[in-house]
């Protein structure tokens, strides 16, 4: 965070710079205000982030005019802004606002048409409209693989999107086959040890899971969960949903013990990273609940529930 911080102060002393010596709306003021944007999105501050792309887009427009490629760089980025803030409806009108640039400026199978469609793909699959998601998705996927060619590690990409579209479809056996596939190119591309590649091994593990592959399904688990500790460290988020997957895995499978500890180490990283009121913190409280009450022991159950119940009364 200090970095972007950094970041953040020159980008500043940049941008009143260039609005001294070239004016408010010169198109070099609108990169300052693009920069800032994408510093600020990568800070969390998501709604000055899309103040700062909002001006950029004003400038680029008036300088530009409203169909020029740079103009739909800025709805590119406001579109990701509004998606991480949940502004789905927002996010979708930006997404489909840059791709009709794109289409008419660069036709429809070059590389940067695939972005958009990549993105209005996430944004129906996360307002849960699956079957759009998934045609953006395919589309963005023939797109890559023609442009860059089959085992590139942005096909890669499409390749996990489709998987997890499929898997949320109950289409398992073709989920499975999306994801062995990602997996296989982050490995040739990236090597066997990078975070991406245990991205692929999670949601392998989620989908065996979902089949009642139990076995596989930890397999998968525990060979993500290595490489997150060897590249992220003991104590990354990310570290506390493998955790997580381990324990629900184990639990399914009957090994409360061992549940138990990894949904035990899973709370003590997610209070310590997220604070002691977080939904995902209830979560492990939850998931504790049921494992105690397995065991039998009640009120230690009881007292876990009833944590869970103060942060998410849903539970």
């Amino acid at each position: 965070m200090g970095e972007f911080t950094k970041a953040e102060s020159y980008l500043h002393q940049s941008l009143e710079i260039r609005v001294e010596q070239l004016g408010p709306n010169h198109i070099i003021v609108a990169d300052s205000y693009n920069h800032l944007g994408v510093v600020c999105k990568n800070k969390g501050d998501l709604e000055l982030a899309k103040n700062y792309h909002q001006r950029a887009l004003g400038i680029r427009v008036e300088q530009l005019g409203p169909n020029h490629i740079i103009v739909s760089d800025s709805y590119n980025n406001l579109g990701v802004v509004c998606k991480n803030k949940g502004d789905l409806e927002l996010a979708k009108n930006y997404h489909q606002r840059a791709l009709e640039i794109r289409v008419e400026q660069l036709g429809p199978n070059h590389i940067k048409v695939a972005n958009p469609y990549n993105n209005l793909g996430v944004v129906c699959q996360n307002k849960g409209d699956l079957e759009p998601a998934k045609n953006y998705h395919q589309r963005a996927l023939e797109i890559r693989v023609e442009q860059l060619g089959p085992n590139h590690i942005i096909v890669a990409d499409s390749y996990n999107n489709l998987g997890v579209i499929c898997e949320n479809e109950g289409d398992l056996e073709l989920a499975k086959n999306y994801h062995q596939r990602a997996l296989e190119i982050r490995v040739e591309q990236l090597g066997p040890n990078h975070i991406k590649v245990a991205d692929s091994y999670n949601n392998l593990g989620i989908l065996c899971g979902n089949k009642g592959d139990l076995e596989l399904a930890k397999d998968y688990y525990q060979r993500a969960l290595e490489i997150q500790l060897e590249h992220l460290g003991p104590k990354h988020i990310n570290v506390a949903d493998s955790y997580n997957n381990l324990g629900v895995l184990c639990e399914n499978k009957g090994d409360l013990q061992l549940a138990k500890d990894y949904h035990q180490r899973a709370l003590e990283i997610r209070v310590e990273q997220l604070g002691p009121n977080h939904f995902a913190v209830a979560a492990s409280y939850h998931n504790l609940s049921i494992v105690f009450s397995g065991e039998g022991e009640r009120e230690r159950a009881e007292y876990y529930r009833r944590r869970a119940l103060e942060i998410r009364p849903e539970y």
